[in-house]
């Protein structure tokens, strides 16, 4: 059996508008966990590092991490910045972070729930060019043999809101 020419017409019409509804939609812009820096310590730079083997950001120390991205020049405007971030609790409190972007802050500090990453959004205004963001771990507990609270960062993302 055929489908009438206007009904193909019609379909045809639908797939294009929904197209270009969607066209200018603002993908997700992954910041590499790779790129991020940290100033550890002497001696401690195994305690603020990115684990390349499970692709994370790691925060057994407070202290934080930094890493720099680009904004289109014809980017500025309303962002959100998603943090996928995990933590070991320690005395009854999950790891606690900031965001920060070019060292104005980006929200409140914010606690990790307990159990597996979660989604963390951060809104922010950016202008073109390029940027620092800071990932800043701000709780440690440590007590030999009996609980240590650290902080994991699985992944960091920005879109544009529109």
């Amino acid at each position: 059996m055929r489908i009438p020419r206007l009904a193909s017409l019609v379909c045809a019409a639908l797939v294009l508008i929904y197209a270009l509804a969607t066209a200018d939609e603002a993908k997700p812009v992954a910041v590499p966990l790779k790129s991020f820096s940290f100033d550890a310590p002497k001696g401690k730079e195994d305690l603020l590092k990115y684990e390349e083997g499970e692709d994370k950001l790691c925060f057994y120390i407070n202290g934080k991490g930094e890493a720099k991205f680009d904004v289109p020049k014809d980017g500025d405007g309303d962002y959100e910045i998603v943090i996928k971030a995990s933590g070991d609790k320690a005395l009854k409190e999950g790891a606690k972070f900031k965001v920060a972007v070019d060292g104005k802050a980006c929200g409140k500090e914010t606690e990790t729930s307990d159990g597996d990453p979660k989604e963390y959004k951060f809104a922010t205004s950016l202008k073109a060019g390029e940027h620092k963001l800071t990932i800043e771990f701000t709780n440690d507990a440590y007590k030999e043999n009996e609980y240590d609270r650290n902080l994991y960062v699985h992944g960091v993302t920005l879109k544009k809101v529109k």
